[in-house]
């Protein structure tokens, strides 16, 4: 059965929230190491192995929603004491250093970046005993990620943002109204719908789609998720393979989450779940993004799907979806 629901706190959504805590960039010269998505702890091995583990597995480690196979937020490689993790193993561009001591006299939590190497976020938890730092990971175990997926969001953005496509990027704004990156690599695709942009870019064994389209605004009604889902439905259809009767839509055995997000003091109607191809066996991930102009009186929206299915494809759409933020 299908369930549509409010996402849940870990989430791309709260890679947004407030910052606060974090310190400024230090002046660290080496290049950080490990894959995106990665993230390695410093921990006195006994607290580890006495329920630190676990809390940062539920919580950091936690599974991605929207995705067709469990997939992980950050994939925690495992920790090293204090005294014996060396200068490599503190270069992890997702780091977390627990740090138990009586001196502390409550649980606490500082963010920096770039403080052993470039580019990196250090997430420090300094309390008192080890049980203390437990249950404040699992407290805040959601804003931990979050700093973590916020670096995530800003290397993925650096790197695409050395390329661009100019020429579909000018095609974006004058279907939506709205700026967009486009990275390099993505191409005009053809639906047959005016009505409905569509870009792609294509490997040899998978694929990254973005879609836009707009349509007038009646009633508030429409964007809630059941409303939403049945706009993009509606709107897709038109996409097809060769297989005759075959088209896009959204999948009805998968889960369906709902949620809202600010990027660059726009407020986005998201929509995460998974689509599918009839009477094929294609489909994979998707998010949508709807936003509604009040003075033109439409809502437009941005759907980023990806068919990858040989491989891992939380990276993959994060690539995507991040491009909301440059939305302007």
């Amino acid at each position: 059965m299908k369930q549509i629901g409010k996402i849940a706190s870990l989430v791309i959504a709260i890679a947004i929230m407030a910052v606060g805590c974090t310190s400024k960039p230090q002046t660290a010269s080496k290049t950080s190491i490990g894959n995106p998505y990665e993230a390695f702890v410093i921990c006195d091995n006994n607290a580890w192995q006495n329920g630190i583990d676990s809390a940062i597995y539920r919580s950091v480690g936690a599974r991605v929603l929207g995705l067709p196979r469990p997939e992980s937020y950050f994939y925690v490689l495992g920790n090293k004491a204090p005294r014996e993790a060396s200068s490599m193993d503190r270069k992890y561009a997702n780091l977390i250093s627990i740090n138990i001591d009586p001196v502390h006299a409550e649980p606490s939590m500082k963010v920096e970046d770039n403080v052993y190497a470039r580019p990196q976020v250090v997430v420090s938890v300094n309390a008192p005993t080890a049980e203390s730092a437990k249950q404040f990971i699992e407290e805040h175990g959601a804003e931990i990620a979050g700093h973590f997926e916020m670096g995530e969001r800003n290397r993925s953005l650096t790197k695409s943002r050395r390329s661009s496509t100019p020429k579909l990027m000018e095609q974006f704004k004058k279907h939506t109204g709205i700026d967009m990156h486009v990275p390099a690599g993505f191409g005009r695709a053809n639906s047959g719908d005016r009505s409905l942009l569509w870009f792609m870019r294509d490997y040899e064994k998978k694929a990254q789609y973005i879609f836009a389209f707009s349509q007038k605004y009646n009633d508030p009604s429409e964007l809630q998720g059941a409303a939403l889902e049945r706009m993009i439905i509606n709107k897709l259809a038109v996409v097809h393979t060769d297989k005759p009767g075959s088209r896009m839509t959204i999948s009805q055995t998968a889960p369906i989450y709902f949620g809202e997000v600010v990027a660059n003091d726009r407020l986005w109607y998201e929509l995460r779940g998974c689509w599918e191809v009839t009477l094929d066996q294609m489909g994979g991930p998707f998010v949508s993004f709807s936003t509604l102009d009040q003075e033109r009186g439409i809502i437009t929206t941005i759907v980023y799907a990806l068919y990858a299915p040989e491989e891992m494809q939380r990276g993959l759409m994060g690539e995507l979806e991040y491009l909301i933020y440059t939305t302007k």
